[in-house]
């Protein structure tokens, strides 16, 4: 013979379920938030990532398009940064590349783009090359970075090149350097840049 559960005992059971349901909820939600918010407070950004800080380092990093989403070419792009910048290559963003990020950004703001040329041309660009590739304009990284001044193949689309840098005479290599330096500063270069003062 079936037992049958008084209504009462039913709504007891009930009403426990329901709370079991919501705990699990509750504490599923809050995994969940720990396992976004639990990373080392030095980490900046991660793969997943999205929005205006994401695009920033897209700039800085000259992955195109900037579009906002930390997706595979922005990780791959930060990779190499490490890589060049002797530093773990995990792909994600801390404090160090974070900085640089920045600091190009407000240096950017702060100077502007030099309109003369005789100051551009009169930079230290035999240092930036020393630092940027040992001064060798056949010098490739293999991230994907070449000649003098470690040109991506867009950026030296960018301002003008055709082919590999590599290929291009140590001229214009420069030449074209000269341009990058005049629309974007020497946040190009953020760990070299500086020899450009020397």
């Amino acid at each position: 013979m079936r037992s049958v559960t008084p209504p009462s005992r039913r709504r007891v059971l009930t009403a426990v379920l329901l709370v079991v349901i919501a705990v699990a909820a509750m504490l599923g939600t809050g995994a969940s938030a720990e396992a976004r918010s639990g990373r080392s407070s030095y980490i900046v950004l991660v793969p997943g990532d999205h929005g205006a800080r994401v695009v920033a380092l897209q700039r800085f990093l000259h992955v195109r398009p900037a579009s906002g989403y930390f997706g595979p070419r922005t990780r791959k792009a930060v990779v190499h940064w490490q890589a060049v910048h002797h530093r773990h290559h995990t792909g994600l963003v801390g404090k160090r590349l974070w900085h640089a990020v920045t600091g190009s950004a407000a240096a950017r703001r702060d100077r502007g783009p030099s309109r003369g040329g005789d100051r551009v041309t009169h930079l230290n660009w035999a240092a930036l090359a020393r630092c940027e590739s040992g001064g060798n304009p056949r010098a490739v990284n293999a991230a994907g970075y070449y000649g003098l001044y470690q040109f991506s193949p867009a950026t030296w689309r960018s301002v003008g090149g055709s082919g590999l840098p590599t290929r291009a005479s140590a001229g214009e290599q420069t030449m074209r350097a000269q341009i990058l330096f005049r629309r974007s500063g020497s946040g190009p270069w953020p760990v070299c840049g500086h020899h450009l003062f020397d």
